[in-house]
């Protein structure tokens, strides 16, 4: 839920989602398969569905560049196009689908131009309504020495991810400033405790922002440990709310500590945990052009929602 592209990024360390066409479809859309990507038949039609058969045997051998499984009509995908996207991920040691758009529920936006390696190279020069693959490894794709053990995905192990690039997404509006923002405490939600614990916030006299207000931090208790880099792998609790929500749309006190990269979460937390110091408490505004944007993260996340979060940070590496 706090990945930077989505849910994609909880699948490539890279977070879940529609709204209405800016742009054509592009074509696609009826059933297609193809025996050609490493041997894996991949079906169902682009925005639509992704299976796959996997072979017997499956080499998983690396390919050179992304394959074009289906070839869509539309306009080429610019640097600066944000992209509804489905993604799907099997394993090809298991050959089994470990992350998929589509049984997730809708699809996420990728900024084009935001993305590198394997993931990037499935926008390269594709046009709107295409389905695109790619065969490679763990460590690759989700970029860390033991690939990504949340799927299931080691390092060495051989992965197909797919695409479909549906359409061309909206996107929310560019904040006023790329800098987190002193915020007074007075103007931010209280934070509201059960058993000692954060269990939501009260906005009470807190007027909603507008779109663009840059992100927005107070500092709550102030720790005396390492301040966090922008490189930094953090451990934390944390809490979301959306405003006025009567409930979390996320949180980790009543589970286990998060411990991520901080550059593969949303970038309203590498904007505003940059610099605070471990054993602080904070509490960030995030606008929604550095949250989950203008398709939002359904049910529980609208389109354009401004994010509260209060965050425990307790260790960093």
């Amino acid at each position: 839920m706090l990945h930077g592209t989505r849910r994609t990024a909880a699948a490539l360390g890279a977070v879940v989602l529609l709204t209405p066409v800016l742009a054509a479809c592009g074509g696609g859309g009826d059933d297609k398969s193809d025996t050609d990507v490493a041997g894996v038949s991949l079906s169902g039609g682009v925005g639509k569905s992704i299976k796959a058969s996997w072979p017997e045997k499956f080499s998983g051998k690396k390919s050179s560049k992304a394959t074009t499984v289906v070839k869509g009509s539309g306009d080429e995908i610019a640097k600066d196009d944000t992209v509804s996207t489905y993604v799907w991920i099997g394993s090809g040691k298991s050959k089994k689908t470990v992350y998929d758009d589509y049984k997730n529920g809708a699809s996420e936006p990728i900024p084009a131009g935001q993305v590198s390696g394997v993931l990037g190279s499935l926008f390269d020069g594709a046009t709107y309504g295409s389905r695109r693959a790619a065969v490679t490894t763990g460590s690759d794709l989700f970029g860390s020495p033991s690939g990504n053990p949340q799927l299931g995905v080691g390092g060495s192990d051989p992965v197909v991810i797919v695409v479909d690039l549906v359409k061309k997404a909206p996107v929310s509006p560019t904040p006023s400033s790329d800098k987190v923002q002193t915020a007074p405490a007075s103007e931010q939600p209280k934070v509201v405790e059960k058993g000692g614990k954060p269990s939501g916030l009260d906005f009470a006299g807190v007027d909603e922002p507008a779109l663009d207000t840059p992100v927005q931090r107070v500092v709550l208790k102030q720790g005396n440990g390492a301040a966090v880099k922008a490189t930094d792998t953090i451990t934390v609790n944390y809490l979301g709310s959306t405003y006025k929500g009567t409930t979390p749309f996320d949180e980790s006190y009543t589970k286990q500590p998060l411990s991520q990269p901080l550059s593969g979460l949303i970038k309203g937390w590498a904007i505003g945990l940059t610099g605070v110091k471990v054993g602080s408490r904070v509490l960030l505004q995030i606008p929604p052009a550095y949250g989950y944007g203008a398709q939002g993260s359904p049910p529980t996340i609208p389109a354009n929602a401004t994010l509260w979060f209060v965050i425990d940070v307790t260790g960093t590496k």
